[in-house]
C-alpha cells in the first residue's frame, strides 16, 4: 500500500486493483503496508539486469502512480524521460503467489527513502494477516492452542521463543530489516499480537505495557476540542484517567448511563469522536447492547471502544458486532496466573491500526518480550480456565442469592439481573462469566466477610487461577471520589477461580458466619490457607538428626534425655518443644547390620 507524506492513502490497495474491484477477499490485502516496496525492489533488480549496469539506481516513482499502474504490459517503446512507466505484467500474479505465503517476511528489505514516503510510513514490524471478519474453522478451545507464533523461523520451535533484545542488526545503513529496535517491534511482541488478532477477529492487535497504557492510547486517538461519551459505571482506574489527565489535554469527557441507548443518541454532540464503555461494567455488572450502541455511533460518525477485560475472547468478540476498539487488561484472563501485567487494543480498521501502531512506537508503550511469552503460554489455557470459572460461579451465584445475609448480587447470569439484560448479554457472549457483586446492606459486615474468607484472597484485579475478593469503594474504585461514585459503599466483588467449586461454597458461608457472629473464627490475623501447616512434624526433626549421628571417634555416643528437647526453629514452621525419643536397641538381619557399618 502506498502511503503519502501528505496524509497516507491507505485505502489505494481497495482502490486501484483489480483484485480489491472483484472481490472483497480479506487475505488479498495482507501486504497492502510493503506491495510498494516489494514492487521497487523486483523492479530495481530487473532494471539493473535489463540494463546491463549492476550500479544503476532504481528511478523514483512518480507521487501520481497508484497500484493501477501495476497491471499492464511493459514495454520498452513505452519509456520516457522524466516519467516512470515502468510496468511488469506477471506482479499481480506474483503478489497473488506471495498473499499466498510463499513471502519470506523475515528477509524482506524495505528501503529507507522513496519519494513518495517518510520514515513514519515503514512498518514497525513484518506484514501480518489481517483477521477482520476472519472465520476460523477451529473451535474457540483450540485456537487458542493451535498456533504457531513463529512459522519464519528455521528450526520450527513448538512455542515461540523469548526474543530478549533492545536491537536488531540491519542489512545496510539505507536499508530496514523486519525488526530493528524491539520498542518498534519484537518478534515475540509480533507472536502475541497476531494471536489475540486472530481470536478477536480484529484487523491488527496491539499489546501494550499495562490495560492503563491500552486504555490511555485509546484516548490518544482524540484531539483537543473532541468529546468522548463515557459509562458511568466504568472502571476507577479509567475513571482517574479521564478526569485528572484527559481533560488537561483538552478532551471533553460526559458520563453516560450506556444501557439506555435512547440517552446515549441524545448527548452525542457535534464534538463527540468516541464512546467507550464496559459491557458488564465493573462492578456493577450492568448489560450494555453493544449491537445498538454501533449502530447509534456509526450513524452519527462515531467510534465506539470497548473494555472486555471482564469478557475475553473465548466467550466475546465485540468486534464481530460492530465495535471498532476493543480493549483488554491482559493480567486477568489472558495471563490467568496474577504474574505479569499487560493491555490489548483490537481494531477491524486497517487505517486505524496504523494510528494505534505509530502511538505504540512514539510513546514507548509496547510490552516487553518475556512478558508476551508469558501471555502467549496463558492463552493455551485461557479456555479451559474461563469454562471451569463460569460453571463455578453459575453455582456460587445461586449460593449468594439463596442466603439471608446477602441483600443483592449482580451478575451476567440467572438471577443476577434482569429478564432484558440476560437476554441481550446472552445476545452477545456465549457465557456469563465469572465474575460476581453483591451487596449486604452493612460496610461493616461486608468488611468482616471479606476479612473472614480463608479460600479467597483479599486483592484487586480479577481473572486469575485464584478465587480472589475486594471492596471496590476502599480499593480498586479507591480512586473515585466518594461523591462521584456510582458504587453502594458495602459493595463486595468476587473473582472466581478455578478451586472446587464446593470449597469456595463452604469458605463464603463460614465467612458469612462469621461475619453475623455466628462463629468466632479463627483467633489471629493469620486465617487463611497459607501452607505453615504448624500442627503437623517437620522433617528433618534436628533433635531426631542429632540422635541418630555417628559418635566421635575415639569417643562415647551423645546420651540424649528429655531435658534435651528442642523447639523447632520457626523457619522450619515449628511452634513448640519438640521431643526426642532415642530410638530403641534392635537386632538386626546381618546384611542389613552390614549395610548399616
Amino acid at each position: 500500500m502506498a502511503a503519502s507524506s501528505r496524509g497516507g492513502e491507505w485505502n489505494c490497495w481497495a482502490e486501484n486493483t483489480a483484485k480489491a474491484r472483484k472481490s472483497a477477499d480479506v487475505s488479498a490485502r495482507r501486504l497492502e503496508n510493503a506491495c510498494w516496496r516489494l514492487w521497487n525492489m523486483e523492479r530495481h533488480a530487473q532494471m539493473q539486469q535489463h540494463q546491463g549496469s549492476p550500479s544503476s539506481s532504481p528511478r523514483k516513482i512518480r507521487s501520481s502512480s497508484s497500484l493501477q499502474h501495476l497491471v499492464g504490459a511493459w514495454s520498452e517503446d513505452s519509456e520516457r524521460d522524466g516519467e516512470d512507466v515502468f510496468q511488469d505484467p506477471g506482479f499481480q500474479e506474483r503478489l497473488q503467489v506471495a498473499i499466498g505465503g510463499n513471502i519470506d517476511f523475515a528477509h524482506c528489505r524495505f528501503p529507507a527513502k522513496q519519494a513518495n514516503m517518510t520514515y513514519d510510513d515503514l512498518p514497525t514490524f513484518p506484514l501480518r494477516p489481517n483477521f477482520a471478519g476472519f472465520q476460523n474453522s477451529l473451535r474457540p478451545a483450540s485456537e487458542c492452542v493451535v498456533f504457531d507464533g513463529c512459522p519464519e523461523d528455521p528450526y520450527h520451535p513448538s512455542n515461540t521463543p523469548i526474543y530478549q533484545t533492545a536491537t536488531f542488526v540491519q542489512p545496510s545503513c539505507s536499508e530496514f530489516g523486519a525488526y530493528d529496535y524491539t520498542r518498534s517491534g519484537n518478534p515475540t511482541r509480533t507472536a502475541l499480537e497476531k494471536h489475540v488478532a486472530l481470536l478477536e477477529q480484529a484487523a491488527a492487535a496491539f499489546a501494550f505495557a499495562s490495560g492503563m497504557a491500552a486504555l490511555h492510547t485509546v484516548m490518544r486517538l482524540l484531539r483537543a476540542g473532541d468529546e468522548v461519551l463515557v459509562n458511568e459505571d466504568i472502571y476507577g482506574g479509567m475513571h482517574r484517567l479521564l478526569t485528572q489527565d484527559c481533560v488537561f489535554s483538552g478532551i471533553k469527557v460526559v458520563f453516560v448511563d450506556t444501557t439506555d441507548v435512547a440517552s446515549v443518541e441524545k448527548a452525542i454532540s457535534s464534538r463527540t469522536k468516541l464512546i467507550h464503555t464496559e459491557s458488564p461494567s465493573n462492578p456493577r455488572m450492568r448489560i450494555s447492547d453493544l449491537r445498538q450502541l454501533a449502530a447509534v455511533a456509526h450513524r452519527r460518525s462515531v467510534l465506539l471502544s470497548v473494555d472486555s477485560t471482564m469478557m475475553p475472547p473465548v466467550i466475546c468478540k465485540p468486534l464481530t458486532m460492530g465495535a471498532d476498539i476493543v480493549v483488554h487488561s491482559a493480567t486477568k484472563f489472558f495471563s490467568g496466573h496474577a504474574d505479569c501485567t499487560g493491555g490489548l487494543v483490537c481494531v477491524r480498521d486497517p487505517e486505524l491500526a496504523h494510528r494505534v501502531a505509530f502511538l505504540q512506537n512514539a510513546e514507548g508503550t509496547a510490552l516487553a518480550p518475556f512478558e508476551c511469552f508469558l501471555f502467549l503460554r496463558g492463552i493455551k489455557t485461557m479456555h479451559l480456565r474461563v469454562e471451569r470459572a463460569q460453571e463455578s460461579a453459575e453455582q456460587v451465584a445461586a449460593f449468594l442469592t439463596s442466603h439471608a445475609k446477602v441483600t443483592g448480587v449482580f451478575f451476567p447470569g440467572r438471577g443476577g439481573c434482569d429478564a432484558k439484560s440476560l437476554t441481550i448479554h446472552r445476545s452477545q457472549a456465549t457465557g456469563q462469566g465469572s465474575m460476581i457483586s453483591l451487596t449486604t446492606g452493612s460496610v461493616e459486615f461486608s468488611k468482616r466477610f471479606c476479612d473472614a474468607c480463608r479460600i479467597f484472597k483479599t486483592t484487586v484485579s480479577f481473572g486469575s487461577v485464584n478465587s480472589l475478593i475486594e471492596m471496590p469503594c476502599t480499593m480498586s474504585h479507591a480512586s473515585i471520589p466518594a461523591e462521584k461514585r456510582t458504587l453502594p459503599d458495602d459493595l463486595i466483588r468476587l473473582s472466581i477461580g478455578i478451586e472446587d467449586v464446593r470449597d469456595l461454597i463452604a469458605d463464603l458461608s463460614q465467612a458469612l458466619d462469621v461475619a453475623a457472629g455466628k462463629n468466632p473464627g479463627p483467633k489471629g490475623q493469620n486465617n487463611g490457607y497459607d501452607n505453615r501447616f504448624e500442627d503437623l512434624p517437620v522433617v528433618p526433626n534436628p533433635g531426631l538428626q542429632a540422635a541418630r549421628a555417628p559418635a566421635p571417634r575415639g569417643g562415647q555416643g551423645a546420651v540424649f534425655t528429655p531435658q534435651d528437647s528442642t523447639r523447632v526453629p520457626s523457619s522450619l514452621g515449628g511452634t513448640g518443644p519438640s521431643t526426642i525419643t532415642e530410638p530403641s536397641e534392635t537386632t538386626l538381619p546381618e546384611d542389613e547390620a552390614l549395610f548399616q557399618r
